[in-house]
This record gives C-alpha cells, structure tokens and sequence, in this order.
C-alpha cells in the first residue's frame, strides 16, 4: 500500500484525507492518506521516523519551514519563499501554495492593482509571492509590525494600509475565523474598501468564514481556502505521479463535488 498524509499540528479541521482518499477509492488504488499531528516539542526528534515510509506528504502549520532541513531538495520558489508544503517520495520539497493561489484568482477580474494582504507568516510569503508574479503592488498588514517589515523587506511589498479606495483585493491570510474559533476574523472595516474589491479568505473550514460573510452582506465578491486547497491537491497529485487523478480533480472544480460558492 502507498502511503501519503499531511503532518502539522492541531489538525482537526483539515479535509485533505477526504479529497485524496475518495480519489483513491474511486479508482481502486491501494493508497490511503492520513492525518499526521507531531506536538512542537516533538517535531525535531520524531519527524523523520515519521516520513520514512511515506511516498509524498504535505505541510501545514507550524512545520512548513521546520521540515527544510529534512529534506534532500528544495525547489527555488520553495527557498524564495521560505516554506515547503508538499514532499514526494525523493523527500523533495515543493511550494504550491503559491500556484493553488494563483490558480484560484485566475478568471476574477480586479479592479485595479493594489493588494492587502492580512498576516505575516508562511501562507502570507506565499500570498503576497503569488500576487507579486501578477504585477500588484502588495501593503501587508501584520499585528507584529517586525514580522511584517521582514516579508516586505524579502518581498518588496509595503507595510502598513494603502488607500482604501485603491484596493483591489483583500487577502486574510491568517488563521483567523479557522475551526473552532469561528467567530474570530480580521480587524478591517470592509465598509470602507471599493464594493467591487474581491475579498479572498485563505481558511476553508468553516465555509464561509466570518469574514467573507461580512463582505458578502456588503455585496463584495468573495473566495474562500477551499478552491485554493483544491488547486493545491491538483498540483500535488502531479507532484506525487497520479496525472489522472489530478486531471479528473481539474474537472470537477466546476462540478458539485467542490460548491466552490458558498453562500451566507
């Protein structure tokens, strides 16, 4: 048996088991992919025992950076951004946090070229990499303004709020609105962005967060994490050798089985 899953922490709200397993299923392949939580103080003495016998994993929070010295290659985008989020069986690490990102906004028009990006730490690198290769001009907003004159410094984005009237898209690219603490969001009063901004939240469960039911009632347009975790599996099963899965994912985006629009 082939032998994925995802290791992080506190990982009670991931559907990433749901999506690889049911592909599995489906087409009758001896695989299966699980939930692999390691504690923090654990991380450095019992990771690489657990990644022996896995033919491809991913990364999640808090682990995206610690599992570089792991590993036996790191892709450019991945060292650029400074984080690895999926793992193949040649323990080489990739980043396509970025590309499931990129791949999400593709087909919303913005309008405009001003970014807000909400956060500092590694899904943020990713967000504002990814917006950054589209030609934005990218403000990060960070509670710890250190952490935030950091990314700037590596990506070449701005710190701080940029005219609100400018503002294309929102990016919340935090933890915040994530299972179980649902009724946390950014502090940002989207009243006072443009209406036709595009409002993207980075987490996926729950469907939709606080967040972008708050621009929705404001009649701003909105994607959540979900599509950007879907392009991610797309990106990752090519990564892993399952082209078929992943072209037969490609095509369901548009079908039931992702309801990318969730609705207040």
């Amino acid at each position: 048996m082939q032998k994925y899953g995802i290791i992080g922490e506190h990982l009670s709200h991931t559907m990433s088991p749901k999506i690889y397993n049911s592909l599995f299923k489906k087409h009758e392949i001896d695989a299966e992919y699980k939930i692999l939580e390691i504690p923090k103080n654990t991380f450095d003495f019992i990771v690489e025992d657990i990644v022996e016998g896995l033919d491809g994993f991913n990364v999640t929070i808090p682990y995206k950076t610690r599992i570089i010295p792991y590993l036996k290659y790191t892709s450019e985008a991945s060292k650029k951004i400074g984080a690895v989020n999926v793992v193949n069986s040649k323990k080489m690490g990739f980043n396509t946090d970025w590309q499931g990102f990129l791949e999400s906004v593709r087909g919303h028009e913005l309008y405009g070229n001003v970014a807000l990006v909400i956060g500092a730490g590694g899904v943020a690198r990713a967000v504002c990499y990814a917006l950054k290769s589209m030609g934005l001009d990218v403000y990060v907003e960070n509670r710890t303004t250190e952490r935030a004159m950091k990314l700037a410094k590596q990506f070449d984005v701005r710190v701080g709020m940029p005219t609100l009237s400018k503002v294309a898209i929102i990016v919340n690219a935090t933890s915040l609105g994530m299972y179980p603490s649902v009724d946390s969001m950014p502090d940002l009063d989207l009243s006072q962005f443009p209406k036709k901004c595009l409002v993207y939240d980075v987490v996926y469960n729950p469907r939709p967060t606080k967040f972008l039911c708050r621009a929705q009632k404001l009649g701003m347009r909105t994607i959540d994490g979900y599509e950007m975790l879907i392009q991610q599996a797309i990106l990752n099963l090519n990564l892993w050798s399952f082209k078929d899965l992943a072209e037969e994912l490609r095509t369901r985006i548009v079908g039931q089985f992702l309801e990318l629009n969730q609705n207040c």
